[in-house]
C-alpha cells in the first residue's frame, strides 16, 4: 500500500503568510504611534524642564522614525520570501536583520555626531547597545501585534465566506421550490410549456452550480439569471406578471454578490403578483448614486395576503451584503399605497 512521505504533508502550512503587508496605510501609522511611545517612555530617563530635554526628544524621535521607517520598508521588500519560510525561522531572520540594520544605522549616527562635534552621545558602544534592545524589543512586539491582526483578520474572512455559503445554501433550494412548483401547475393544463420550464430550469441551475464556489457575479449576468427565472414564472402567471427594468449600462460589469437580485424579483412574484388576481408589475431599476450602485425593485401588493415568512430571503440578502460590506451597503424597504419596494444601496 502506498505511503504518502511526510515532506509532501506540510506544503500547505510553508505557504501560510505569517507577515502581513505592512505598506498598508494602517500599518505604517501603527508603526509610528508604537515607535514614538516607545521614544517617549524612554525620554523619562533624562526628563528635565530645560529646553535641552525637548532638543534631545525632537532628535531621538527623528533618528526612531527614520529607522523604524527603514525596517518597515525592508520587511515590505522581502515579504514574499520572509512568508515562504515557517514562521519561527522568519521571525528570528528578521530580528537578525534588524540587530544588523540598526548596528550599522546608529553607528553611522555616531560618526556624524562625532564628526560634526554636536556631542550629543558620550559613550557610543553603550549606546548602540540600548538602542539595538530598545529596536528589537519593539520588532518582537510589532511583529505579534501585526501576527494576530492577520490571523484575526483571516478567520474573520473565512467566518464571513462560510456564512455568505450557508446564506446561498439556503436561497437556492427556496427558489428550487417554488420553481418546482410552477411547473407541476403547468403539467396537466400544458405539457409542452411545463417541458419548456424544465429546460429554462435545467439552463439556469447549471449555471448556479457551475458557479459553488463563487461568491461575487457581475450584474449582467445577475440580470441573465432574473429573466431566467421570469420566463419560468411566466408559463404560469402568463400576462398577470409584466416586468420593466431600467439599467445603467456602465454598471453591466460591476462585481455584486451571487443573487442579490433574483431573490428580490421572486420575493415580488411569490409574495405580491402571485397574490393578486389582475397581476401586477414589477419594476426594477439599477442606478449610480454618488459612489455607490442603487437597485430599486417595485411591486404591487397586498398587506393581508403576505405570508408570515415573508422576509427570510430579504434578511439572508442583507446579512450578505453586511458580511461582504460592512455598514458601507444598506437594504431597507418601504410599502405604501398598495406599493412594496426594496432599495439595495451597494458600494462601487
Amino acid at each position: 500500500m502506498p505511503t504518502v512521505k511526510p515532506e509532501n504533508r506540510p506544503s500547505k502550512i510553508r505557504n501560510h503568510k505569517w507577515l502581513m503587508d505592512l505598506s498598508q496605510p494602517l500599518a505604517v501609522f501603527t508603526v509610528v504611534v508604537i515607535t514614538q511611545m516607545v521614544v517617549l517612555v524612554y525620554s523619562l530617563s533624562f526628563l528635565n524642564l530645560s529646553f535641552s530635554y525637548l532638543n534631545q526628544l525632537a532628535v531621538l524621535s527623528f533618528v526612531a522614525q527614520l529607522l523604524a521607517i527603514s525596517l518597515v520598508l525592508l520587511l515590505v521588500l522581502f515579504r514574499e520570501r520572509l512568508n515562504q519560510l515557517p514562521a519561527m525561522s522568519g521571525v528570528v531572520l528578521v530580528l537578525i536583520l534588524t540587530i544588523v540594520v540598526t548596528t550599522f544605522f546608529t553607528a553611522f549616527l555616531l560618526w556624524v555626531d562625532r564628526v560634526l562635534m554636536f556631542h550629543y552621545v558620550t559613550d557610543g558602544l553603550l549606546t548602540i547597545v540600548k538602542v539595538v534592545v530598545a529596536t528589537v524589543l519593539t520588532m518582537v512586539l510589532l511583529l505579534r501585534y501585526f501576527y494576530v491582526q492577520n490571523q484575526w483578520q483571516q478567520q474573520i474572512k473565512a467566518l464571513a465566506e462560510a456564512q455568505m455559503s450557508a446564506f446561498q445554501a439556503r436561497i437556492k433550494p427556496h427558489f428550487l421550490y417554488n420553481s418546482l412548483n410552477s411547473i407541476a401547475g403547468l403539467i396537466a393544463i400544458d405539457p409542452p410549456a411545463a417541458e419548456q420550464a424544465v429546460m429554462d430550469l435545467s439552463g439556469l441551475f447549471r449555471k448556479a452550480f457551475t458557479q459553488r464556489s463563487q461568491n461575487m457575479t457581475s450584474l449582467e449576468k445577475e440580470l441573465a439569471w432574473v429573466n431566467q427565472y421570469l420566463a419560468i414564472e411566466r408559463l404560469r402567471l402568463a400576462e398577470r406578471l409584466q416586468y420593466q427594468q431600467q439599467v445603467d449600462g456602465r454598471l453591466l460589469k460591476q462585481s455584486i454578490p451571487l443573487l442579490t437580485i433574483q431573490p428580490l424579483i421572486e420575493n415580488a412574484v411569490i409574495h405580491g403578483i402571485a397574490h393578486l388576481a389582475e397581476g401586477g408589475c414589477i419594476n426594477l431599476d439599477i442606478t449610480k448614486q454618488n459612489d455607490s450602485m442603487r437597485i430599486s425593485v417595485r411591486n404591487p401588493f397586498t398587506p393581508d395576503r403576505v405570508k408570515s415568512g415573508s422576509g427570510t430571503a430579504l434578511a439572508n440578502i442583507k446579512a450578505r451584503l453586511a458580511l461582504h460590506y460592512g455598514n458601507q451597503a444598506s437594504l431597507t424597504t418601504d410599502h405604501n399605497d398598495g406599493c412594496f419596494q426594496v432599495l439595495v444601496m451597494i458600494p462601487l
